[in-house]
């Protein structure tokens, strides 16, 4: 099974959709996290994969492509209050049923990401095999801080200097960092040409498995080239996993 995480900006609007559908398409996931959903685009029709989207509170949605070789079990929105919203959708595989959430943590307070972080492993724990992903903005402990913070102060800072609460927080509930564990080349995820001076070189954007499934994961990188410069401001996280599916999704 193949696994894609992507933030595709304000939902590829300025005429990205074409560039933003060539990406998943040329990564072909089983299961691909989008974030930043505004507007409604049209990925279902095309990238030809089913999507289940969560509604945001106050920001944009966020939601699941699934390829129509999988069969969904169930499906639903995380509970809880998340400034962007979080999907999961529970998948049949060989192993077992295994939930998939796409997620994108509040972009500006540390305080507020580390609520929606407990939001995430309270509704992690009590599910064996899960994989989160998705935009986390935030810093991960094990990754050191970048080279000029000032210029992400919103997102990186909190009072005692980077803010990687969030990250840790989930670690500590035992959610592995898949590209810590099995990633090759280069980590950072923003920015792209488009992450202007917002951006200095991060890892913003991750997958996340509980214990039982983490192990079967084998690669994991961040995908550029292929006009991922171009289609949004994050280039976006890919990972093979060892889990096969067990079926197709009802019609």
């Amino acid at each position: 099974m193949t696994l894609l995480s992507y933030n595709i900006l304000t939902g590829a609007s300025g005429g990205r959709l074409d560039a933003v559908c060539e990406v998943v398409d040329a990564a072909a996931p089983d299961v691909a996290a989008v974030q930043e959903l505004r507007g409604d685009p049209p990925l279902a029709e095309r990238t030809g994969m089913s999507l289940h989207v969560a509604p945001p509170r106050t920001g944009q949605p966020v939601g699941l492509l699934v390829a129509p070789r999988l069969r969904i079990l169930r499906r639903g929105a995380v509970p809880g209050s998340f400034h962007h919203g979080a999907a999961w959708v529970e998948i049949d595989t060989a192993a077992g049923p295994l939930t998939v959430v796409s997620t994108h943590l509040f972009p500006y307070w540390g305080r507020i990401r580390l609520y929606e972080a407990r939001l995430l492993a309270a509704f992690a724990g009590r599910r064996e095999r899960v994989v989160l992903m998705g935009d986390f903005n935030s810093l991960s402990p094990s990754s050191g801080p970048p080279g000029d913070v000032r210029r992400r102060h919103r997102t990186w800072f909190g009072r005692g200097g980077v803010d990687t609460r969030a990250m840790a927080l989930l670690a500590r509930r035992g959610l592995v960092d898949v590209f810590q564990a099995v990633g090759e080349g280069p980590g950072w995820t923003v920015p792209t040409a488009l992450g202007g001076e917002e951006f200095t070189r991060a890892r913003l954007d991750y997958i996340l498995a509980s214990p039982a499934v983490a192990g079967d994961f084998r690669t994991c990188r961040v995908v550029t080239g292929g006009g991922t410069a171009s289609a949004s401001d994050h280039f976006p996280v890919l990972a093979t996993c060892a889990t096969d599916p067990a079926g197709r999704s009802a019609p």
